[in-house]
């Protein structure tokens, strides 16, 4: 599969270069995320933990309305399939097909390299999926914005593997905003996303949802629940921005349902965050109007101070299924040296509540460090 993408890749730019050697234009990208955490949870002394969070390669080629872009994964020893997107463009509009993230959580779609803190929030991570393939279809204008699509259960990656899943979904997203001069931007909107039951299965699959928390450097996520006899699922999010020159904030609250087979409760869990950035050097922040996702301070140097407070309860009594509920608040600050070099600066405190993974058995801190580049 991997090999049948790179030469679909090769043979796409091939073609279009064919046809018009002078209006194609390619850029290549690349990015990398140095991860380091200190933490004395579960240790005697503190321990330092390090990862090559992310590295990947790609490119972006663009030929009249046609925009392609392909990501590479390096990191972690695995060669792995990121984004990859064959875009048509029209007016006000976009028609994306490949693999990609569903329109479902502002946070989980801003670039990585853009979020305030090292990872969305705890809620984001456990209510919001990987990248699926599929067909997107965004409208845009000054005032609004409205995507739908549908897609596979799965990343590209496991297309036709042993982890398969036989099942389809289908999210929209819709937002409504208020643009101003000067960088001040109100954006308010959600999205909802239904996936159906698996079908071919020899018997009902246990589902699983999921959160590593405040980073994915421990060896066991945070919050995690097993829902026997999984049926289909049903989730929404609401979502809140406001941008100004100097400051930002930024929330989002998710609901999930996940039905079950054989007259059994449903599973249903909830969570949501809210943060906010302040520019002591630097002004105003990045708006994509195509996407309504926000970015990175507009001005190439910026020092930015944030804070984010997360809440997620995992634990349904009705359905008796306990996923664990916990809070965390996080500060930091980020410095942006230039559009390809950022430093980011954070502590996180995390409060465990009830039926926590078993690792987790008493609130702790920690403190991150990234270092990171984008070509």
């Amino acid at each position: 599969m991997k090999q049948l993408i790179v030469y679909l890749i090769y043979f796409l730019c091939g073609g279009i270069s064919l046809f018009g050697q002078d209006s194609l234009k390619i850029k290549f990208r690349s990015r990398a995320l140095l991860d380091a955490t200190v933490s004395g949870y579960g240790k005697e002394q503190a321990q330092g933990y390090y990862s090559l969070e992310d590295f990947r390669v790609g490119f972006k080629a663009v030929y009249g309305k046609y925009e392609l872009k392909a990501d590479i994964g390096l990191g972690g020893g695995k060669v792995a399939i990121k984004d990859l997107m064959l875009n048509y463009h029209l007016k006000n509009s976009v028609l994306a097909l490949g693999n990609g993230y569903e329109p479902f959580s502002m946070d989980m779609l801003i670039s990585t390299v853009d979020l305030r803190f090292h990872q969305s929030a705890t809620s984001v991570l456990a209510f919001a999926d990987s990248r699926k393939f599929g067909i997107t279809y965004h409208y845009y204008n000054k005032h609004c914005y409205l995507a739908t699509g549908v897609y596979t259960n799965n990343d590209i990656n496991k297309l036709g593997g042993e982890s398969h899943k036989n099942s389809f979904v289908s999210t929209s997203r819709g937002v409504v905003r208020k643009i101003k001069d000067k960088g001040r931007l109100l954006h308010v909107g959600g999205a909802v996303s239904y996936r159906t039951s698996q079908v071919n299965v020899e018997e009902s699959p246990i589902g699983s949802v999921s959160s590593d928390g405040v980073t994915s450097m421990f060896p066991a996520a945070l919050l995690e629940a097993d829902i026997p006899d999984m049926g289909s699922e049903l989730k929404g999010v609401i979502e809140f921005l406001y941008t100004a020159p100097r400051f930002m904030i930024q929330s989002e609250y998710f609901f999930d349902c996940l039905h079950r087979t054989s007259g059994q409760n449903s599973y249903r869990a909830h969570g949501g965050y809210i943060q906010g950035g302040i520019l002591l050097k630097g002004r105003e922040f990045e708006y994509d109007t195509m996407y309504a996702v926000p970015g990175r301070p507009v001005t190439s140097q910026a020092i930015e101070l944030v804070a984010r407070f997360n809440y997620t309860d995992m634990n349904d009594e009705r359905s008796g299924i306990l996923g664990g509920e916990e809070k965390d608040l996080s500060l930091g600050i980020n410095f942006y040296l230039n559009r390809y070099l950022g430093i980011k600066i954070n502590g996180s405190y995390v409060w465990v509540g009830d039926f926590c993974n078993s690792f987790y058995q008493k609130n702790f801190f920690l403190s991150q460090l990234r270092l990171q580049y984008v070509f």
